[in-house]
């Protein structure tokens, strides 16, 4: 466990008015775990990962200047999005693939999980935003991921390109929505998912320290290489500029 990071960090302090997580950044998984008994293709799915999320994250932090938060470990580990109540925090199968090696977690390998993997992130995540908060007077925090087009379990079609997600500050959503829709864009105005219904982590750590922020989603086929990434940053630049005044 020494040489695997459940977190880690990149960007400058204290240079911008924007501040970037990505909870869903990695489908890595520590070597004690191999692989949970899945194939490599199953491990390079969504299921495991937000694929693309890291990448426009770590493009927008370089544009913006800003300090970018990354979870190092496969939300199938033990998913930081979710709390500690929920039934899929560690999940035995994920769109109708199973997850061998998480079907037998008992009590203690729960608890170990949390431990050494959920827990040293949120603190992680903890001990950024407030550095960031006591040097940049009203940041602006964004959560990044990325959704698949179609849900194999469901096999419903998402139609939007990106969605913007909020709960408590509409007005920033509502400044990159219809941005990007300017352009041309589809966009969901909290779709493919609510984050009026839920969005653990923004509201463990944004939300409580009454920070503006959104949740950006971007559909995972249109940003699968550095190209479409850039695509996508050069589209979201302006708006989040604006919104932090830079």
């Amino acid at each position: 466990m020494s040489d695997f990071l459940p977190a880690h960090a990149e960007g400058p302090k204290g240079q911008s008015g924007a501040f970037l997580f990505c909870d869903h950044a990695s489908n890595t998984l520590p070597g004690a775990y191999g692989s949970l008994g899945l194939t490599k293709e199953q491990l390079g799915d969504h299921i495991a990962f937000d694929p693309g999320s890291a990448a426009l994250a770590r493009e927008l932090g370089r544009r913006l200047k800003a300090r970018s938060v990354y979870c190092g470990y496969s939300r199938l580990l033990i998913d930081p999005n979710r709390g500690l109540d929920r039934d899929d925090l560690i999940m035995q199968k994920s769109d109708s693939i199973a997850i061998p090696g998480n079907h037998d977690v008992d009590w203690q390998e729960r608890e170990h999980r949390i431990n050494h993997y959920f827990r040293p992130y949120h603190d992680f995540l903890d001990r950024e935003l407030d550095a960031h908060a006591a040097t940049i007077t009203d940041p602006l925090v964004i959560s990044i991921h990325s959704f698949c087009r179609a849900l194999r379990c469901t096999q419903s079609h998402r139609p939007w390109q990106a969605g913007v997600l909020w709960k408590d500050d509409e007005v920033s959503a509502r400044e990159v929505i219809e941005a990007l829709r300017i352009r041309g864009m589809s966009v969901g105005d909290n779709k493919p998912y609510s984050a009026k219904a839920y969005n653990y982590t923004v509201d463990r750590h944004v939300g409580a320290r009454g920070l503006r922020h959104l949740t950006l989603e971007v559909r995972q086929d249109l940003i699968a290489d550095q190209n479409h990434v850039r695509e996508w940053a050069d589209l979201l630049e302006a708006p989040l500029r604006a919104l932090i005044g830079g």
